[in-house]
């Protein structure tokens, strides 16, 4: 379910560009809110990707949880847009994917607490 690729050329050969990206948030803790939604980019080599077919929304909504949105609401992820997770969001987040389990949940952890080291992260929509 997530995958991590090497190149660009690796990410159109196995399908395009109809990805979910789950990206490290790389921004300093002592920016503002609105200066951290503005820092994220698109295909950086250390994020994950989901391709947009698998069921990313529906199994794992729940497992993020509410996470911030460039209007500064907050909500489930955007399909579509830009959700923002904290960095002290992370271990709950963990706790909920060890709890339930579903597909590519190790692949997932691992990541996260990578992103422990960082100022939490993004997940980018298609």
């Amino acid at each position: 379910m997530f995958l991590k690729f090497q190149s660009q050329e690796e990410r159109r050969q196995y399908g395009g560009s109809c990805f979910f990206e789950l990206q490290l948030c790389k921004s300093s803790q002592d920016q503002s809110l609105e200066n951290i939604m503005k820092q994220s980019s698109n295909w950086e080599y250390d994020s994950l990707y989901v391709h947009g077919d698998k069921p990313l929304y529906s199994v794992y909504g729940p497992i993020f949880g509410n996470g911030v949105h460039p209007n500064m609401t907050e909500g489930y992820l955007d399909p579509w847009g830009i959700t923002y997770y904290k960095q002290d969001m992370v271990n709950e987040i963990i706790e909920r994917a060890l709890q339930s389990k579903p597909e590519g949940y190790e692949v997932l952890i691992a990541w996260l607490n990578e992103a422990k080291e960082y100022n939490g992260f993004y997940i980018l929509g298609v």
